[in-house]
Protein backbone atom coordinates (compact mmCIF):
# COMPACT_ATOMS: atom_id res chain seq x y z
CA UNK A 1 0.00 0.00 0.00
CA UNK A 2 1.43 3.35 -1.04
CA UNK A 3 1.71 5.94 1.72
CA UNK A 4 0.41 9.38 0.76
CA UNK A 5 2.82 12.12 1.88
CA UNK A 6 1.48 15.67 1.97
CA UNK A 7 2.88 19.08 2.81
CA UNK A 8 1.57 20.50 6.07
CA UNK A 9 -0.66 23.55 6.07
CA UNK A 10 -0.64 26.11 8.89
CA UNK A 11 -3.12 24.25 11.09
CA UNK A 12 -1.39 20.91 10.59
CA UNK A 13 1.94 22.45 11.57
CA UNK A 14 0.36 23.62 14.83
CA UNK A 15 -1.34 20.31 15.58
CA UNK A 16 1.32 17.82 14.47
CA UNK A 17 4.36 19.65 15.83
CA UNK A 18 7.24 17.78 17.43
CA UNK A 19 6.15 19.21 20.79
CA UNK A 20 2.69 17.65 20.48
CA UNK A 21 4.12 14.35 19.27
CA UNK A 22 6.23 14.39 22.44
CA UNK A 23 3.18 15.10 24.58
CA UNK A 24 1.35 12.14 23.01
CA UNK A 25 4.41 9.88 23.11
CA UNK A 26 6.61 10.67 26.14
CA UNK A 27 9.51 8.58 24.78
CA UNK A 28 9.61 10.52 21.50
CA UNK A 29 13.08 11.73 20.47
CA UNK A 30 12.71 15.27 19.14
CA UNK A 31 16.26 15.53 17.79
CA UNK A 32 17.66 14.76 14.31
CA UNK A 33 14.34 15.46 12.56
CA UNK A 34 14.53 16.18 8.82
CA UNK A 35 10.78 16.59 8.32
CA UNK A 36 7.27 15.77 9.49
CA UNK A 37 4.64 14.54 7.04
CA UNK A 38 1.17 13.03 7.16
CA UNK A 39 -0.63 10.00 5.81
CA UNK A 40 -4.34 9.32 6.23
CA UNK A 41 -3.95 8.06 9.78
CA UNK A 42 -0.35 8.69 10.84
CA UNK A 43 2.19 11.38 11.48
CA UNK A 44 5.43 10.41 9.76
CA UNK A 45 8.70 11.66 11.23
CA UNK A 46 11.66 11.52 8.86
CA UNK A 47 15.09 11.42 10.51
CA UNK A 48 18.28 12.91 9.11
CA UNK A 49 19.62 9.39 8.49
CA UNK A 50 16.65 8.63 6.23
CA UNK A 51 14.74 6.43 8.69
CA UNK A 52 11.06 7.00 9.46
CA UNK A 53 8.78 6.54 12.48
CA UNK A 54 4.99 6.71 12.47
CA UNK A 55 2.68 8.02 15.20
CA UNK A 56 -1.10 7.94 15.31
CA UNK A 57 -2.63 11.23 14.20
CA UNK A 58 -5.60 11.12 16.56
CA UNK A 59 -3.33 10.75 19.60
CA UNK A 60 -1.19 13.71 18.55
CA UNK A 61 -4.30 15.79 17.82
CA UNK A 62 -5.63 14.89 21.27
CA UNK A 63 -2.38 16.07 22.84
CA UNK A 64 -2.70 19.34 20.92
CA UNK A 65 -6.24 19.88 22.26
CA UNK A 66 -5.21 19.05 25.83
CA UNK A 67 -2.31 21.48 25.67
CA UNK A 68 -4.26 24.28 23.97
CA UNK A 69 -7.10 24.01 26.50
CA UNK A 70 -4.98 23.36 29.60
CA UNK A 71 -5.78 25.09 32.89
CA UNK A 72 -3.08 27.40 34.23
CA UNK A 73 -2.66 27.94 37.96
CA UNK A 74 -4.99 30.23 39.91
CA UNK A 75 -2.55 33.15 40.08
CA UNK A 76 -1.61 33.13 36.38
CA UNK A 77 -4.25 35.68 35.39
CA UNK A 78 -5.03 37.69 38.49
CA UNK A 79 -4.46 41.43 38.53
CA UNK A 80 -3.40 43.72 41.40
CA UNK A 81 -4.65 42.67 44.86
CA UNK A 82 -5.88 39.30 43.53
CA UNK A 83 -8.23 41.09 41.16
CA UNK A 84 -10.13 38.97 38.68
CA UNK A 85 -11.10 39.93 35.11
CA UNK A 86 -12.04 43.60 34.72
CA UNK A 87 -15.27 44.29 32.85
CA UNK A 88 -14.99 46.32 29.67
CA UNK A 89 -18.11 46.60 27.50
CA UNK A 90 -20.37 44.50 25.24
CA UNK A 91 -19.74 41.39 27.35
CA UNK A 92 -15.97 41.72 27.08
CA UNK A 93 -13.42 41.59 29.90
CA UNK A 94 -9.77 42.42 30.41
CA UNK A 95 -7.93 39.35 31.67
CA UNK A 96 -4.74 40.41 33.44
CA UNK A 97 -1.43 38.62 33.15
CA UNK A 98 -0.30 37.54 36.61
CA UNK A 99 2.79 39.77 36.78
CA UNK A 100 2.29 40.47 40.49
CA UNK A 101 2.57 36.76 41.33
CA UNK A 102 5.31 35.47 39.02
CA UNK A 103 8.03 36.18 41.57
CA UNK A 104 8.63 38.02 44.80
CA UNK A 105 9.44 41.30 43.04
CA UNK A 106 6.85 40.94 40.29
CA UNK A 107 4.85 43.87 41.60
CA UNK A 108 7.81 46.14 40.75
CA UNK A 109 7.85 45.15 37.07
CA UNK A 110 6.75 47.72 34.48
CA UNK A 111 3.75 45.61 33.31
CA UNK A 112 2.55 45.31 36.93
CA UNK A 113 2.78 49.08 37.29
CA UNK A 114 0.78 49.50 34.07
CA UNK A 115 -1.88 47.16 35.42
CA UNK A 116 -2.27 49.21 38.58
CA UNK A 117 -2.48 52.41 36.54
CA UNK A 118 -5.15 51.10 34.17
CA UNK A 119 -7.15 48.64 36.32
CA UNK A 120 -10.16 50.98 36.68
CA UNK A 121 -9.81 52.91 33.43
CA UNK A 122 -10.44 50.42 30.62
CA UNK A 123 -14.01 51.66 30.14
CA UNK A 124 -12.59 54.93 28.86
CA UNK A 125 -11.44 53.14 25.70
CA UNK A 126 -14.35 52.44 23.37
CA UNK A 127 -12.59 50.95 20.36
CA UNK A 128 -11.76 47.25 20.54
CA UNK A 129 -8.52 47.42 18.56
CA UNK A 130 -7.26 50.40 20.55
CA UNK A 131 -7.85 48.47 23.76
CA UNK A 132 -6.06 45.38 22.42
CA UNK A 133 -3.08 47.52 21.42
CA UNK A 134 -2.91 48.94 24.94
CA UNK A 135 -3.19 45.50 26.55
CA UNK A 136 -0.76 43.59 24.37
CA UNK A 137 1.96 45.99 23.23
CA UNK A 138 5.53 45.14 24.20
CA UNK A 139 5.63 48.26 26.35
CA UNK A 140 2.54 47.41 28.42
CA UNK A 141 1.83 43.64 28.34
CA UNK A 142 -1.17 44.13 30.63
CA UNK A 143 -3.21 41.15 29.48
CA UNK A 144 -5.83 40.14 26.91
CA UNK A 145 -9.35 41.08 25.87
CA UNK A 146 -11.65 38.09 26.34
CA UNK A 147 -15.34 37.48 25.75
CA UNK A 148 -16.06 33.99 27.14
CA UNK A 149 -19.71 34.18 26.05
CA UNK A 150 -19.02 36.13 22.88
CA UNK A 151 -19.39 39.86 22.32
CA UNK A 152 -22.83 41.38 22.28
CA UNK A 153 -22.64 44.24 19.81
CA UNK A 154 -25.52 46.69 19.53
CA UNK A 155 -26.18 49.05 16.64
CA UNK A 156 -24.85 51.97 18.70
CA UNK A 157 -21.44 50.32 19.16
CA UNK A 158 -20.74 49.32 15.54
CA UNK A 159 -18.04 51.95 15.15
CA UNK A 160 -16.09 50.39 18.03
CA UNK A 161 -15.82 47.06 16.22
CA UNK A 162 -15.66 47.53 12.48
CA UNK A 163 -17.91 46.23 9.73
CA UNK A 164 -16.20 42.86 9.54
CA UNK A 165 -17.41 41.99 13.07
CA UNK A 166 -21.03 43.12 12.72
CA UNK A 167 -23.65 42.07 10.19
CA UNK A 168 -26.85 42.40 12.27
CA UNK A 169 -28.28 45.02 14.61
CA UNK A 170 -27.26 42.78 17.51
CA UNK A 171 -24.78 39.94 17.19
CA UNK A 172 -23.89 37.27 19.76
CA UNK A 173 -20.53 35.95 18.61
CA UNK A 174 -18.60 32.88 19.67
CA UNK A 175 -16.10 32.99 22.56
CA UNK A 176 -13.19 35.27 21.79
CA UNK A 177 -9.68 36.04 23.03
CA UNK A 178 -7.23 38.57 21.65
CA UNK A 179 -4.20 36.33 22.24
CA UNK A 180 -2.08 35.17 19.31
CA UNK A 181 -3.01 31.50 19.70
CA UNK A 182 -6.73 32.18 19.46
CA UNK A 183 -6.36 34.54 16.50
CA UNK A 184 -4.27 31.98 14.61
CA UNK A 185 -6.94 29.33 15.13
CA UNK A 186 -9.65 31.77 14.04
CA UNK A 187 -7.77 32.77 10.89
CA UNK A 188 -7.11 29.14 9.92
CA UNK A 189 -10.41 27.73 11.20
CA UNK A 190 -11.29 25.82 8.03
CA UNK A 191 -7.94 24.04 8.12
CA UNK A 192 -8.33 23.17 11.83
CA UNK A 193 -11.85 21.83 11.26
CA UNK A 194 -10.60 19.68 8.39
CA UNK A 195 -8.24 17.97 10.86
CA UNK A 196 -10.53 17.95 13.90
CA UNK A 197 -14.26 17.86 12.97
CA UNK A 198 -16.35 20.35 14.89
CA UNK A 199 -13.28 22.25 16.05
CA UNK A 200 -13.78 25.71 17.53
CA UNK A 201 -11.01 28.12 18.59
CA UNK A 202 -10.06 28.00 22.26
CA UNK A 203 -7.11 28.95 24.45
CA UNK A 204 -5.68 28.80 27.96
CA UNK A 205 -7.17 32.20 28.79
CA UNK A 206 -10.72 31.05 28.04
CA UNK A 207 -10.13 27.86 30.04
CA UNK A 208 -8.90 29.88 33.01
CA UNK A 209 -11.77 32.37 33.00
CA UNK A 210 -14.29 29.54 32.67
CA UNK A 211 -12.80 27.86 35.76
CA UNK A 212 -12.64 31.18 37.64
CA UNK A 213 -16.32 31.87 36.99
CA UNK A 214 -17.23 28.38 38.18
CA UNK A 215 -15.21 29.03 41.33
CA UNK A 216 -17.00 32.33 42.01
CA UNK A 217 -20.41 30.76 41.40
CA UNK A 218 -19.68 27.84 43.74
CA UNK A 219 -18.31 30.19 46.40
CA UNK A 220 -21.47 32.30 46.20
CA UNK A 221 -23.64 29.18 46.41
CA UNK A 222 -21.85 27.84 49.47
CA UNK A 223 -21.94 31.21 51.21
CA UNK A 224 -25.65 31.71 50.46
CA UNK A 225 -26.39 28.48 52.32
CA UNK A 226 -25.12 30.08 55.54
CA UNK A 227 -27.61 32.01 57.64
CA UNK A 228 -27.01 35.68 56.90
CA UNK A 229 -24.04 34.64 54.72
CA UNK A 230 -21.95 34.55 57.90
CA UNK A 231 -19.71 31.74 56.62
CA UNK A 232 -19.24 29.83 59.85
CA UNK A 233 -16.89 27.45 58.06
CA UNK A 234 -14.19 29.52 56.41
CA UNK A 235 -10.67 29.30 55.01
CA UNK A 236 -8.23 32.20 54.93
CA UNK A 237 -5.39 31.93 52.44
CA UNK A 238 -2.10 33.72 51.75
CA UNK A 239 0.22 33.43 48.77
CA UNK A 240 3.94 34.24 48.65
CA UNK A 241 5.29 34.26 45.04
CA UNK A 242 8.48 32.35 44.17
CA UNK A 243 11.82 33.76 45.25
CA UNK A 244 14.98 33.83 43.15
CA UNK A 245 15.08 31.04 40.56
CA UNK A 246 12.44 28.92 42.27
CA UNK A 247 9.32 27.99 40.29
CA UNK A 248 7.03 27.37 43.24
CA UNK A 249 5.50 29.90 45.59
CA UNK A 250 4.00 29.22 49.01
CA UNK A 251 0.25 28.83 49.48
CA UNK A 252 -0.81 28.85 53.14
CA UNK A 253 -4.28 28.20 54.56
CA UNK A 254 -5.97 28.64 57.92
CA UNK A 255 -9.45 27.32 58.64
CA UNK A 256 -12.14 27.85 61.25
CA UNK A 257 -15.62 26.59 62.09
CA UNK A 258 -16.45 29.62 64.24
CA UNK A 259 -17.19 32.24 61.60
CA UNK A 260 -14.96 34.12 59.21
CA UNK A 261 -14.75 37.11 61.56
CA UNK A 262 -13.56 35.03 64.52
CA UNK A 263 -10.24 36.04 66.19
CA UNK A 264 -6.91 34.52 65.21
CA UNK A 265 -6.94 32.03 68.11
CA UNK A 266 -9.99 30.32 66.55
CA UNK A 267 -8.12 29.55 63.32
CA UNK A 268 -5.94 26.51 62.60
CA UNK A 269 -3.30 25.82 59.96
CA UNK A 270 -4.58 23.39 57.34
CA UNK A 271 -2.31 20.32 57.12
CA UNK A 272 0.73 21.97 58.74
CA UNK A 273 2.92 19.01 57.76
CA UNK A 274 2.40 19.72 54.04
CA UNK A 275 3.72 22.53 51.84
CA UNK A 276 1.34 23.87 49.18
CA UNK A 277 2.12 26.03 46.16
CA UNK A 278 0.29 27.82 43.36
CA UNK A 279 -0.32 24.57 41.49
CA UNK A 280 -2.36 23.23 44.41
CA UNK A 281 -4.70 26.22 44.63
CA UNK A 282 -7.51 25.13 42.29
CA UNK A 283 -7.82 21.67 43.87
CA UNK A 284 -7.72 23.15 47.37
CA UNK A 285 -10.45 25.64 46.50
CA UNK A 286 -12.58 22.86 45.01
CA UNK A 287 -12.11 20.67 48.08
CA UNK A 288 -12.92 23.38 50.61
CA UNK A 289 -16.07 24.44 48.74
CA UNK A 290 -17.21 20.83 48.34
CA UNK A 291 -16.94 20.54 52.13
CA UNK A 292 -18.83 23.76 52.81
CA UNK A 293 -15.88 26.05 53.60
CA UNK A 294 -15.84 29.55 52.12
CA UNK A 295 -12.39 30.86 51.04
CA UNK A 296 -11.22 34.42 51.75
CA UNK A 297 -7.88 36.09 51.03
CA UNK A 298 -6.28 36.49 54.44
CA UNK A 299 -5.50 40.12 53.63
CA UNK A 300 -9.26 40.79 53.37
CA UNK A 301 -9.93 39.77 56.99
CA UNK A 302 -8.88 42.59 59.36
CA UNK A 303 -8.37 40.36 62.40
CA UNK A 304 -5.94 38.18 60.37
CA UNK A 305 -4.31 40.86 58.27
CA UNK A 306 -1.12 40.94 60.30
CA UNK A 307 -0.94 37.19 60.95
CA UNK A 308 1.65 36.55 58.22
Amino acid sequence: MTTLITDLNSAQKSIYSKSNIGRAYPDFDDTDIAGIHLSDSDVIVVRTDGSEQTYEKHLVAGAYLDFTCRLKDYFSYLGPNYRGPSIWRNNGYVLFKGWHYMNKLGYLSEPAKMQRAWADRFMRIQNKEELITLLESDQTSIGHLVAPDGFIVSDSSRDSYGAEDVNEDQVHMHPYCSCGSFKKQLNDLNEFQAEIPGYQPWCIHLTWIKKYRQFLAKRSEVRSQERGQSAQQAVAWWYAPPEGKENEGRFLLLYTKHGYMSPLKAWYIYKPEEIFNQYDAWNLFDNMLDNGFVPFPGTALPQLKQAF
